[in-house]
Parts: structure tokens; sequence; C-alpha cells
């Protein structure tokens, strides 16, 4: 009875060591275990923190990029501008180039390019009269301007007067227009060649469409639209006191407008009539130069307004 109650004793130990070492293992099973849940956050934590100042990192190189390209678009923008203010400083120095060539000379270029332009249109017109019989009793010359129309074709505009005898107002017999490479056409003159202007001095003569008058008038004549007083103008023709084998120029300005005329400074004599003003500064048709007004002091020239005999 006392072995058994001994045994239990022991028995009894080793059970409570056993528990002892139990509860040992089992805190220390609980500590790993603790432990290792709080290595896990730990790491978690360490990566969350890593992907975070990754992201960071990658923001400010989006920002940085974002910066470099908008310093790039700035500069572009800014030699851009620079550019565009060293071509604007080009043009405004050409264009005072320019203005300083008229100052000093263009003039007398633009009425040689003009008179180049024009003076194959100009031609010299000499009409005769002759009685029933066939004798020579009159005659008068004068200028003209070649332009082929789109419906009526190839006529020369000249001034109605030359066609009008001083003495019976009759139409003459022909006429002889020569041009400035001295080649030239007769025309008889009668109803059908002639047109003449009702209450203006003005009319028509009808050509032959050839080569030569062809490529003459190939280009529309150009009608001024833009006339202001002061404005310079050339005047083409044969004045009787001009050259005597070619074409004369002269000019003037603008001195006045009317309803039907313009009036100017230019020399137009007897001989001009039937010519061409030309309007400088555009390379354009003024009129046909057509008479002159005395006065006390000058004398002041008067251009038909092409209004009135060229739609």
């Amino acid at each position: 009875m006392e072995m058994k109650e001994k045994i239990s004793r022991d028995e009894l130990l080793i059970l409570i060591m056993a528990v002892l070492t139990a509860g040992v293992l089992i805190v220390a099973v609980h500590s790993g275990i603790e432990y290792l849940n709080g290595y896990r956050e730990q790491k978690e934590n360490a990566v969350a923190l890593e992907k975070e100042e990754q992201s960071k990192l990658e923001m400010q190189k989006k920002q940085e990029d974002l910066e470099k390209q908008l310093k790039e678009n700035l500069r572009d923008k800014e030699l851009a501008d620079l550019r565009q203010q060293l071509l604007d400083l080009q043009n405004k120095s050409s264009e005072t180039e320019s203005a300083v060539n008229t100052a000093t000379g263009e003039t007398e270029d633009s009425v040689a390019d003009i008179v180049k332009h024009w003076s194959p249109r100009i031609t010299h017109i000499k009409c005769s009269w002759h009685t029933k019989s066939g004798e020579l009793y009159g005659t008068a010359s004068g200028s003209a301007t070649l332009v082929n129309f789109t419906y009526l074709g190839i006529r020369a505009i000249t001034s109605k007067h030359i066609f009008l005898s001083s003495t019976d107002k009759s139409l003459p017999k022909s006429c002889v227009l020569s041009l400035t490479d001295k080649s030239s056409y007769s025309v008889l003159i009668d109803s059908a060649s002639v047109s003449m202007g009702k209450d203006q001095d003005w009319a028509y003569i009808a050509l032959p469409k050839d080569g030569v008058l062809s490529n003459i008038t190939r280009q529309d004549v150009k009608l001024c639209s833009n006339v202001e007083i002061g404005d310079r103008l050339a005047i083409l023709g044969y004045p009787k006191i001009g050259s005597a084998t070619g074409l004369t120029v002269t000019e003037g300005i603008v001195s006045g407008l009317d309803e039907t005329y313009y009036i100017t400074s230019a020399k137009i004599d007897k001989g001009n009539s039937g010519g061409a003003a030309i309007l400088i500064k555009d390379d354009c048709y003024l009129g046909i130069p057509t008479a002159s007004v005395v006065g006390s002091i000058e004398s002041l020239g008067r251009i038909l307004k092409a209004k009135f005999f060229i739609e």
C-alpha cells in the first residue's frame, strides 16, 4: 500500500512536470507564433513602404519628365518667336529698301517698263480724204491703241475727231496704221469698219486678226479702278512735235477729276489724240488723251475715261 502511494506521488510529480513542460511549450509556441506574426507584419510593412517609396519615385520622375517637356516646348516656342521676329525684321528691311528705291529712281524704271509693255499697242494713224475723182484733198493724223475685244475682235481705239473732216464732217476714204515694229495696215473706212461714240470723242477701227496683231493684243487691257489726284501717269502717242520716227512719252499727274475726264498736267499735243494714258502705280489703262484746255497760266490735258468706251 505504501509502494502504490509512493508511485502515485512520483506519477503525480511526473504529471506535474509534464504539465509544467507542456505549459512552457505552449507559452513558447504561443510566443513563437506571436513572433512569427510580428515578423510577417514587419515584412509586409516594409514591402508596403518600399512600394510607396517606389511609387513616389515614379511620380517624381513623371513630374521631372513633364517639367523637362514643358521647358523644351517653351524653348521651341521661344525659338519660333525669335525666328518670326527675325523674319519680320527682314521683311521690314525689304520694304524699307523698296521705299528707298522708289524715292531714288524707281519711278524712272517703272516708266521705262510701262513704255516697253504698252508701246507695241500704240500705233500712228494717218487718214486721207479724196474727191469722187480720186484726188487727195485732206489728211489727218494721230494715235491709236490696239485692243482685242471678246465679241468684236481686234480694234484700234482712237479719237473720233480724227475721222471727221473739218469742212463737211465726212469720213476719210482710208487710214494707214503704223506699228512700232515698222509694219503697217491700210484700212478702207466705211460704216462697217468704224464705230464712233455719240457724245464722247472716241472711235473704233476694225482690223484683221493676223498673227502679229493677235500676239500684240493677246493679253486683256487692265482698266484702272483706283485713281486719285496726284497719281503719276504717262501719255504715249505720236505728237507732231515729238519724235520724227517713233513713239513719244510725256509724264504728269492726275490734276483733277470730273464725270467724263481725268484732267492732267502731262503735256498733250496735237497728234497725241487717240494714244494711251497709263497710270504708273498700277500699270493700267486710264483712257484716251483727247484735248487740252488752255488757262491763264497753263494748259491742262484731258483724258477720256476708259469706262465710256470699254466695258
